[in-house]
Parts: C-alpha cells; sequence; structure tokens
C-alpha cells in the first residue's frame, strides 16, 4: 500500500477559494481533488509523450510517401501531371 506524504503549498486566496468550490463540487476534500488533478496531470503527460511519438512516426511515414509519390509523378508520361498534383488542380475540378 502507497503512503501519501503532505505536501504544503502557498496559494493566493481566490485560488483557494476556486480549490474549495471544485473540491466541493466533486464533494472530495480539497487535498484529494488536488491529489487528483495532479495525478491527471501526471499520466497525462505519458500520453502526450506517446502522442509526440506517434507524430514523429507518420510525418517520418508521410515523408516516405510524398517522396515516392514524386518519384511515379516524374516517371509518368504526362509531363504536366506531376507539376499539377504539386499546383494542387486536378482537370475539371478546379483547386481543391
Amino acid at each position: 500500500m502507497n503512503r501519501n506524504i503532505s505536501v504544503q503549498a502557498y496559494l493566493p486566496q481566490h485560488i483557494v477559494a476556486w480549490l474549495d468550490n471544485q473540491a466541493k463540487q466533486a464533494q472530495v476534500s480539497r487535498s484529494h481533488w488536488v491529489s487528483s488533478v495532479l495525478l491527471e496531470l501526471f499520466q497525462g503527460q505519458d500520453l502526450r509523450e506517446e502522442a509526440r511519438a506517434n507524430a514523429v512516426r507518420i510525418q517520418r511515414q508521410l515523408t516516405f510517401a510524398m517522396c515516392a509519390l514524386d518519384g511515379l509523378l516524374d516517371g509518368h508520361p504526362d509531363p504536366t501531371l506531376r507539376e499539377r498534383v504539386h499546383d494542387g488542380k486536378r482537370p475539371g475540378y478546379g483547386v481543391f
């Protein structure tokens, strides 16, 4: 069983009033409410790190796909196709 350790913080009066109100609405003690918020913030940090790693992985995959597509377009028999794709124009559809 984990034993919680008391931490003391000095906060402005309006912040303490807000904390009291939030804890009262949640029907828990001020200490329990602050502890819950800090724990959620700490756990959220792990999720943010995972999300950053996923974003980097996706960005690398997109870069690879874009280079492959550019190579395919460069070798296409229609010499204007690559330019039209880079300009964002499709024949008959206008700019999307």
